[in-house]
Parts: C-alpha cells; sequence; structure tokens
C-alpha cells in the first residue's frame, strides 16, 4: 500500500508544481520564500515541540493510555496553528462587522476541550469492546 500511496503523492505534488509554473500570476519568488519559512518553521519549532511533549508523555501517561494521548495532543497542537490567526483576530476589519463575525476563542477551547474528550471515551470504547470479544 506504501508505494501506491507514494506514487499518488508525488503524482499530486507534481501537478502542482507544474500548475504553479506555467501560472503566469503565481510569484514563484514568493512561493519558494514561503516553502523555506514552513520548512524552518516544522524542522525548528514545530518538530522539536511535538518530540519533546512526546518525551514528556512517555514519562508521565501510563504505556497503554500513550497513543491515545498522544493523538489528542497533536491534534490539539494542529486545531490551535489553524485557528490561532482567528482568534487573534487577524485579518478583522472594525468597518466589516461581518469579517470574522464569530467568537472564535470560545470555539477554540471547546474544540481544544472536546478532542481529548472524544480520544478518551474512544479508547474506553474500544477497550470495552476488546475486553467482551476475549469473553
Amino acid at each position: 500500500m506504501r508505494r501506491p500511496l507514494i506514487g499518488a503523492g508525488l503524482l499530486i505534488m507534481g501537478y502542482g508544481v507544474l500548475g504553479a509554473i506555467l501560472d503566469a500570476d503565481v510569484n514563484l519568488v514568493g512561493v519558494l520564500v514561503f516553502g523555506a519559512v514552513l520548512l524552518v518553521l516544522h524542522d525548528g519549532f514545530f518538530l522539536p515541540l511535538v518530540a519533546g511533549v512526546g518525551r514528556v508523555l512517555r514519562r508521565f501517561v501510563p504505556a497503554r493510555w500513550q497513543a491515545t494521548v498522544r493523538l489528542a495532543a497533536i491534534t490539539d497542537l494542529a486545531v490551535i496553528v489553524v485557528a490561532l490567526p482567528l482568534v487573534l483576530g487577524f485579518g478583522r476589519d472594525a468597518g466589516n462587522p461581518t469579517v470574522l463575525p464569530r467568537p472564535y476563542g470560545k470555539g477554540l477551547l471547546l474544540i481544544l476541550i472536546l478532542v481529548p474528550l472524544v480520544a478518551l471515551t474512544c479508547r474506553k470504547g474500544i477497550e470495552r469492546f476488546r475486553g467482551a470479544r476475549r469473553r
């Protein structure tokens, strides 16, 4: 399964790169700068952060719960990265109240609470199902 997925990913990336090269409206220098900044942020900030949190979780979370807690933590981190500009109000226009009109901070807090609860509930359900099947 790995090879077909790698092949599909390469085809999709090739399509995107070819589209960017052939489109006259695309600023290739800006795209390259964005890609470089993204790479530096990922490898210099997010990767060490996730690895460090994983190490802390390994120390304090029981082994059977580690995968579930890691899943919830990484999901919450991804939600924070996507939602933070909305919560901070980047792009909000005082003259146009319809731009970013929602209470994004409350929504983010709700998601950050619900993700671990759902993950732990699913984990407990899986344990019950496996326990019932073994009897």
